[in-house]
């Protein structure tokens, strides 16, 4: 919703906007804005937007492409490196079926990591095109350094790339020396001119993550460590066994460490032991091994939380880039028990097929949670019955499905788990207000502004809540002091027309439409609420120009689309509301408002 529905720039296909301003989630003065800078990635979903509109099977059929895509690329960066084939196509088939990408593949925001592994990948290959055609090489490695700043520009963790080729060249290539500089020195020139665009865009490194999504925030360095080095082993735990898997592992399913006797940092500290040991063992012995090992720590090292505190604390889908080391190390366990003695023939190659079988129906049940909107945050709610997350975002399903005391007791878990929390008394107070609870909606959004004065979300609902009431004069303040601090903020400017036009303010109003509109102008609903103004001030021609395009426009939201279906009937032609209602059934085909608009449509043709 956040990245694609929500977000203007994937919906005009605005190149502008999408590499020049934090585009990755949302708008700005929407709750959902998080100011994020992932352009390739984004332009991705600007593109499916284009061909596709909101259909989200063009969506998931991507991802599953660009999966196949990495696996492909996978098996021919580590054949060509190991000189093994046949363990580099173990290792791609071991990385196609894990269980753990699901997450990456099924969920459509996941595509950032399956981008950053391409782009990774093809620039790894681009670099090792260039050792082999010496005629073309320049234009080779500017190719890799071209690839690599698009990874990066696709998610940020494809950044170790460079150390990653390094180290193979350390490992099993033809070593480190003066002349691959030329190489490493285009691969870090690729990434140092994308971190330097998002660090222009951004105004900086980003902002730091709040204790809801990453318990490490603010954490001291003792804790944060320790807590960094229990995820490591839960991580492996996902890897080794990949059932149990979760989406969500924020507040408190996570918790701080705090003291050496942690049995998860412990539990990481022998990992990493271990690893250090077996990579030692590998140098001598098994250098696919030590590759192995190097390819999962130097990708993670980016998401760890051990040199920069991240987004979230764990998921899932960071996983994605590492897991490849962890399936060549697999992969070289199958092939090493294949070549001893005592193995039959074919053993490393049975190992290999047995562990597939595993995984394959493990991804298939794992998959299915992701189908349905409900089913998946129940399932999440099972996996992290700890997370305030969870919790709240189950709540908010419930909300749309019109189970408003299942949501409001949602929401309340949640702040039982991290009292206080801005954005849960912020949705609380949405859960209240659509559930027609005015004054305790009010009272949840004084609480979210008590925490941050100046979120808009929660000055503009807070002026819904009033409205709702019937307090106008109140609304209006405070739909104004939200377009203070957001001038260019839509909803507060759509809202503050909508009170004046209540009011009885006409004029007053019609400026305030036109600058709703010039904001968002595919937005249908500010169209048919400036149709009803136009057909107050008798300019019915005017009105209904609107009306027809209002009909034609895809509603951003549930309650959008219904206000629009609602208006069309109540003053537009009756093709306008059917046409309107095709669009609210293709982009929310099972809202129950929706539903509930189309029983209405169909009362009126058949009265």
């Amino acid at each position: 919703m956040n990245a694609i529905v929500d977000n203007r720039l994937v919906r005009a296909l605005d190149l502008r906007g999408i590499f020049l301003t934090p585009s990755w989630w949302g708008e700005p003065g929407r709750a959902s804005y998080a100011p994020a800078y992932r352009p390739v990635t984004t332009l991705s979903f600007a593109l499916n937007h284009a061909l596709g509109g909101l259909d989200p099977l063009g969506y998931h059929a991507v991802n599953v492409l660009l999966h196949a895509a990495v696996c492909v690329l996978l098996a021919v960066v580590l054949g060509e490196i190991t000189h093994r084939p046949r363990l580099a196509g173990t290792a791609a088939l071991l990385f196609a079926a894990h269980p753990v990408h699901t997450e990456a593949v099924a969920s459509v925001v996941g595509r950032a990591e399956e981008l950053a592994a391409l782009a990774g990948l093809g620039a790894w290959w681009l670099v090792l095109r260039a050792r082999r055609h010496a005629r073309g090489r320049s234009a080779w490695l500017a190719g890799a350094a071209l690839a690599l700043g698009a990874g990066v520009l696709a998610k940020e963790n494809v950044a170790t790339i460079p150390a990653v080729v390094l180290a193979a060249d350390a490992i099993v290539g033809p070593g480190v020396t003066r002349a691959r500089a030329a190489e490493y020195g285009a691969l870090a020139a690729g990434v140092v001119a994308a971190l330097a665009l998002r660090t222009v865009v951004m105004g900086g490194i980003g902002p730091t993550p709040g204790p809801l999504d990453n318990v490490l925030a603010g954490a001291p360095i003792g804790p944060r460590l320790l807590t960094a080095l229990a995820v490591v082993a839960r991580y492996a735990r996902r890897l080794v066994w990949p059932l149990g898997l979760s989406a969500d592992y924020s507040y408190r399913q996570v918790e701080l460490a705090t003291g050496l006797g942690d049995p998860g940092a412990l539990a990481g500290l022998g990992i990493v032991v271990g690893a250090a040991a077996l990579a030692a063992w590998g140098w001598r012995r098994e250098r696919p091994v030590c590759l192995a090992l190097a390819l999962a720590a130097l990708p993670y090292s980016i998401v760890s939380n051990v040199f920069v505190t991240i987004g979230t604390v764990m998921a899932e889908r960071l996983l994605y880039l590492p897991s490849a080391g962890f399936c060549l190390l697999v992969a070289s366990a199958a092939d090493a028990f294949g070549r001893t003695s005592r193995a039959r023939l074919g053993g490393g190659a049975i190992v290999a097929a047995a562990l597939v079988a595993f995984y394959v129906p493990a991804t298939v049940l794992r998959n299915r949670v992701w189908r349905e909107r409900r089913g998946f945050f129940e399932a999440l709610v099972a996996s992290a019955p700890r997370s305030a997350r969870s919790h709240r975002e189950l709540g908010l399903v419930y909300s749309d499905l019109g189970l408003h005391e299942q949501a409001v007791a949602e929401l309340e878990r949640a702040l039982a788990i991290l009292p206080g929390e801005m954005l849960n008394l912020y949705d609380l107070g949405n859960v209240l207000l659509r559930a027609g609870r005015w004054a305790e909606a009010i009272e949840a959004y004084r609480k979210a502004l008590a925490q941050q004065v100046d979120f808009v979300p929660a000055l503009t609902n807070l002026g819904n809540a009033y409205s709702a009431a019937g307090d106008e004069r109140s609304a209006e303040s405070w739909f104004r002091a939200a377009l203070a601090r957001a001038p260019r903020a839509f909803d507060p400017r759509l809202n503050l027309a909508n009170s004046l036009v209540r009011q009885g303010r006409l004029a007053e109003a019609e400026p305030e439409y036109r600058q709703a509109i010039a904001l968002a102008p595919d937005d249908p609903l500010v169209r048919a609420n400036y149709a009803v103004l136009l057909g107050g001030l008798g300019r019915r021609e005017e009105a209904r120009a609107q009306l027809r395009l209002a009909a034609t426009l895809p509603p951003s939201a549930p309650a959008a689309a219904v206000a629009v279906v609602t208006i069309l009937r109540a003053i537009g032609p009756p093709e306008a509301a059917r046409a309107a209602q095709t669009q609210a059934e293709r982009r929310f085909p099972d809202d129950p408002g929706v539903r509930r608009t189309r029983a209405e449509l169909e009362r009126g043709a058949g009265g």
